[in-house]
């Protein structure tokens, strides 16, 4: 089943954008202050002074650069390598077989396999056959390494058109340090200035932890014209399913045209961020909660030193945090989001059979369509994969925004069954 399957990716893979409805009133109130556990008399602890190492040719700082002197960190850093590409990884066209049809003409088509951890995100794209199969440009390296953000960063957009092959091997350095710290490992920071723009300064309501994971965690396209990675709204109001699909059909975009239905497609990616932050916010994200404070607990080494832990994975493999604060609301967290999670999958799968039925009747008939009711059938189909995608590529299965989630399938469905009826 591909809940399990996906949310074997969610607990180990990913600084995901996390934080479940159902844990609202349980967990402390985030803040971002790293003395946020003294008393208002107690004397703060000093920054921790550490000489920089030598950066890279890049300007990146390695995390291999920082193991003597952050070396808890580190240790738990190299814990998700666990999550390897040969650990047990499923194939989602062999999941969902509809996908062979939904993504028919696109690079999707060609391999999607479940999602190794940070630690193999460039050996993950160079392997994919999305890339070897088909030829790429070096946006596709987007996220996958802070070397890749400090050359767009210094020498400009113009990065992004370069060809993918022609880049790809320069690079050594997966998701580490540099991606959320920079080379301060004293501080936060948010590299991928795409994203920056798109928050469009509204930050007031969104805790500097999530802002770090979300610039990657996140919906983005490839602007038509320059080639770069861009997000289809600025400001987190306009991040909702909704809005993100009025804007691509205001601009009249498209990743690809589907070559059955001739319809216009869009192919959403790992919506994490606007699913909790996007439009009126869960609850948890209006009480200020980021993804370290489920995703990334402070832990004790074996020698008394409390740190951050750098392996992210899931709450519910927190035991202290379930047995504490999280039982004050809830008598079985796991129990509530396996039911989510279960209901999530049954309507997943359910409609994309549904999206993979319409598609090849719209197929069988489309030649002998009125122009204008053929029209109507690609916009549906584009409407209802659109709203499909945005659910299944999210990575918690519906247990980071449950309401949003089931509002969103309801809207593919309505969606496909509207055309159905039409055939």
């Amino acid at each position: 089943m591909r809940k399990r399957n996906k949310l074997a990716l969610w607990l180990s893979s990913m600084c995901a954008i996390a934080l479940f409805m159902g844990l609202v009133a349980c967990a402390p109130q985030a803040d971002n202050s790293a003395d946020q556990n003294k008393g208002a008399d107690e004397p703060k602890e000093e920054p921790k002074q550490v000489e920089t190492p030598e950066p890279d040719k890049f300007g990146v700082v390695t995390a291999e650069m920082w193991k003597d002197i952050y070396p808890n960190e580190y240790a738990t850093y190299e814990e998700n390598a666990a999550n390897s590409p040969d650990s047990g990884k499923h194939n989602y066209l062999e999941l969902y077989p509809a996908l062979n049809t939904m993504y028919k003409g696109y690079a999707f088509a060609l391999g999607y396999d479940e999602a190794s951890s940070h630690l193999y995100s460039l050996e993950s794209v160079k392997n994919s056959p999305r890339t070897i199969e088909k030829e790429q440009l070096a946006n596709c390296i987007s996220c996958k390494t802070p070397q890749f953000t400090n050359m767009v960063n210094t020498e400009g957009e113009q990065v992004y058109t370069e060809k993918f092959n022609d880049l790809i091997n320069e690079f050594t350095e997966p998701i580490s340090c540099a991606n959320c710290h920079a080379n301060d490992p004293q501080s936060l920071t948010v590299g991928n200035q795409f994203f920056v723009k798109s928050m469009g300064g509204d930050t007031k309501n969104v805790p500097m932890e999530a802002q770090v994971c979300g610039q990657c965690h996140n919906e983005y396209y490839f602007d038509p014209d320059t080639k770069a990675t861009s997000n289809p709204y600025t400001g987190t109001d306009a991040m909702t399913p909704d809005a993100i699909l009025a804007y691509y059909d205001e601009m009249g975009f498209k990743d690809w045209e589907h070559p059955d239905t001739g319809a216009a497609m869009i192919k959403v990616q790992h919506p994490e961020f606007e699913t909790i932050y996007g439009g009126k916010q869960t609850q948890m994200a209006k009480n200020g909660y980021s993804c370290s404070d489920c995703h990334m607990g402070t832990t004790t080494s074996d020698d008394g030193t409390e740190f951050v832990s750098h392996e992210w994975k899931s709450p519910l493999e927190n035991q202290e945090l379930l047995d504490g604060d999280c039982k004050n609301c809830h008598a079985d967290l796991k129990k509530q989001v396996a039911d989510w999670q279960a209901e999530e999958e049954e309507r997943v799968t359910a409609i994309s059979e549904k999206i993979g039925d319409m598609i090849n009747k719209i197929a069988e008939q489309k030649d002998s369509l009125p122009e204008d009711q053929l029209a109507e059938l690609q916009k549906l189909h584009r409407t209802a994969q659109f709203y499909w995608d945005f659910v299944m590529v999210e990575n918690s299965e519906g247990a980071h925004n449950p309401e949003l989630t089931f509002e969103t399938l309801d809207k593919a469905e309505a969606a496909v069954d509207e055309a159905l009826g039409m055939l």
